[in-house]
């Protein structure tokens, strides 16, 4: 088992993990051409876990650089998604480990988590790795 950063052959793994999260979704498409272009931005990451040749789970996570804390960044982690056949084997926990580790390596000060609002069982995972639920309640806007 690896975790690490997505390459370009990643992307219908990737596309395949992001059909099973959001189902209804019928505009996803992973492209190689963007595969690439966060693998170059130094405050983004793709992540995949592979476990013999094949991708298990992926999560992306954004550093998004701040002016509240001296020069302080946040995570904000979205699109977390171990496949269904490979749920409860600890991949989610490990992925939330190396993301936890690489956001403490650049001085983090938080880490939010974007996760849908009918996940009851993503949410209990979230919980038990740490994540309060509670504090904060986020609203988004499709454009």
């Amino acid at each position: 088992m690896i975790i690490r950063e997505a390459e370009t052959n990643d992307a219908e793994a990737i596309e395949r993990l992001y059909k099973e999260l959001l189902p209804n979704n019928s505009k996803i498409k992973v492209l190689k051409d963007r595969i690439e272009e966060i693998k170059h931005d130094a405050n983004s990451y793709l992540f995949v876990c592979e476990v013999d040749q094949e991708i298990v789970a992926t999560a992306h996570l954004h550093l998004c650089l701040d002016a509240l804390i001296e020069s302080q960044p946040f995570g904000v982690v979205e699109r977390v998604i171990v496949s269904g056949d490979r749920q409860g084997q600890g991949y989610g926990s490990l992925m939330m480990k190396h993301i936890e580790d690489l956001c403490i390596s650049r001085d983090c000060v938080k880490i939010f988590l974007a996760s849908g609002a009918s996940r009851k069982k993503a949410h209990e995972f979230y919980t038990s790795l740490g994540y309060d639920g509670d504090s904060s309640k986020a609203f988004k806007k499709y454009l």
